[in-house]
């Protein structure tokens, strides 16, 4: 069996146990960021009247608390789904596609934070941009693991529909 191979079971949860302590690193270090931006009020002043604007974290900074999340969901089901249930092809084509949708998950997250580093969002009078900068490094990362996960789930996916596993139990019931 080669280190790589998509059936290496060590390796597979060497990665997903990465996974969960990114994704909980994540959730620290943007959690922080979110906390530490202060929300704050201005009033603006407009021909028609006065009106309060209210200024909150990006948008993009709360996605990757919920791709952080999902990580979590996805791990313990790739995890739990792979051992019980991994003959079953219906179970192989929602695992195969849990992890697309996490790793273009992962990846919309950390590009969206990433964008918002160098603007108003995060500019020099918010202590959380730092944060928000770890965080998005580690939400790369985490990305990068998913891309590595999703290969072996498909490439295991392909190797069971084309060598389906054939069981030496009879499965027939003696009465």
């Amino acid at each position: 069996m080669a280190i790589f191979s998509a059936d290496n079971r060590p390796l597979n949860l060497v990665v997903r146990a990465l996974q969960i302590v990114l994704a909980i690193v994540v959730i620290g270090t943007v959690g922080y960021a979110i906390n530490g931006y202060h929300v704050h009020d201005s009033v603006a002043h407009t021909p028609t009247g006065d009106f309060d604007v209210t200024v909150g974290a990006p948008n993009s900074w709360g996605f990757l608390l919920f791709c952080a999340a999902w990580t979590i969901l996805v791990v313990i089901f790739q995890l739990v789904s792979g051992g019980t249930f991994g003959e079953h092809p219906l179970i192989g084509y929602i695992r195969v596609g849990v992890e697309i949708v996490a790793v273009l998950s992962w990846f919309a997250g950390w590009i969206a934070a990433a964008a918002n580093i160098g603007t108003s969002a995060c500019s020099a009078d918010h202590g959380s941009c730092s944060a928000i900068k770890a965080g998005t490094a580690f939400a790369a990362l985490t990305w990068l693991l998913f891309m590595f996960t999703t290969a072996m789930t498909i490439s295991l996916f392909n190797n069971r529909k084309r060598h389906p596993v054939h069981h030496t139990t009879s499965q027939t019931a003696h009465v």
